[in-house]
């Protein structure tokens, strides 16, 4: 069995136009529906952060929820809890309340308008309305009758402690406060010592993570988010460690660590290639710092490495454009070799030619000058040529 989760929040009404056509509202088919598809359960947890509202639906709350055979019911008030919604708060039989909730009861409040025997029954069924209510918090708070009408009768804001010692909440929720530490390790004491700054990073370092970058970009493209990201260690002998970290593409403190074999690794703490040093316990990361410049693991060969996947990247660019390059020549060669069986068929038909070859210059005449104009040259060819089909033909 499970818990059910039902959210008071808004006022209690028992439409959206009580409400001013307004959202967050609730009304009483809400409660019911979230109910419902949260079946079965064996426990509620009602969270409220209204104002109050209509009474005959906030009481048709307390009642249904009061009325759930073997199901117990937890309430909290967060925020605000006032008017007919703390009768919904009492309906828990643990009813816990934030410190800085508001929380007010008041006697219950309205008009009429109309004759004088529709005003006395009104005013008949609110007095009644309001014993009901006073019997309500006499039930489930314990408070004395005079003394709450009393205070019903001034509007009363209520504390978190008056709550707690008038019966109307059983827990006050406290704020943590966390402080992480170390299994077996001594704090450590803060120094006035000055720390060495950390040097500036040098262009080819600079270069080599641009690279990096660079190429689980691409990498990464079309890729789903991995969850799992593997790191080295640094020294003599390193090992390949597998964090968790979700969709996350930088491990962070509580991700979990395993070894090659999946394996939660040992406590201890471990510096990465990264220059991180991290510190798991349990097999999660609990602690993450730069790893000292004494002790960060040196690599002469990065740069080296990184300058030959540069080269790399740039021959594999360069063979990509030179055979682009040949693709286009062998394009151009067939085309021109297209044309010229274009032009020798349409000659040998006596047809006009789509594509003249005097009106393309092939590289050789290419850089050559002539003082005529080359397009009159080749209109006065085409001219001749036709005047000579015309002779042959009469």
């Amino acid at each position: 069995m499970s818990e059910a989760k039902v959210f008071i929040t808004g006022p209690i009404v028992a439409n959206s136009e009580e409400a001013g056509n307004a959202w967050p509202y609730t009304t009483l088919e809400d409660v019911l529906s979230q109910l419902e598809w949260q079946k079965p359960f064996d426990s509620v947890l009602v969270t409220i952060n209204s104002p109050g509202g209509r009474m005959d639906k906030g009481m048709g709350i307390y009642d249904h929820l009061r009325s759930l055979p073997n199901v117990t019911i937890r309430t909290e008030a967060i925020g605000q809890c006032s008017s007919i919604a703390t009768a919904v708060f009492l309906a828990g039989s643990e009813r816990r309340i934030y410190p800085h909730t508001e929380f007010m009861i008041h006697l219950p409040q309205g008009g009429v308008v109309g004759t004088a025997e529709a005003i006395q029954q009104y005013a008949e069924d609110m007095a009644r309305w309001q014993q009901d209510l006073i019997d309500l918090y006499v039930d489930r708070a314990g408070v004395d009758p005079v003394a709450i009408a009393e205070i019903m009768r001034k509007e009363t804001d209520l504390s978190a402690d008056d709550c707690l010692s008038m019966g109307f909440a059983t827990t006050i929720v406290q704020p943590i406060t966390a402080l992480a530490t170390l299994p077996g390790r001594a704090p450590k004491t803060a120094t006035s010592q000055p720390q060495p700054a950390a040097p500036a990073p040098s262009v080819m370092s600079k270069l080599a993570t641009m690279a990096r970058d660079l190429l689980a970009g691409i990498n990464a493209l079309g890729k789903k988010p991995a969850t799992n990201l593997a790191v080295s260690t640094a020294g003599d002998a390193p090992v390949t460690l597998t964090i968790d970290t979700g969709d996350r593409e930088a491990y962070e403190v509580g991700d979990g660590v395993t070894d090659a074999d999946g394996n939660a690794v040992a406590d201890a703490d471990y510096a990465l290639t990264d220059g991180n040093t991290i510190t798991t316990v349990d097999g999660a990361i609990t602690v993450i710092v730069a790893t000292p410049t004494d002790q960060a693991p040196t690599n002469q060969d990065g740069g080296e490495d990184v300058q030959q996947q540069i080269l790399e990247a740039l021959q594999g660019l360069t063979s990509v454009v030179t055979a682009q390059g040949k693709a286009i020549t062998a394009m151009q060669q067939k085309q021109a070799a297209t044309n010229q069986k274009i032009v020798t068929l349409a000659a040998s038909t006596g047809s006009k030619a789509v594509v003249d070859t005097d009106d393309v210059q092939t590289p050789s005449q290419q850089g050559t000058s002539s003082d005529q104009d080359p397009h009159q040259m080749a209109a006065d060819r085409r001219a001749a040529r036709a005047n000579k089909r015309i002779g042959t033909r009469i």
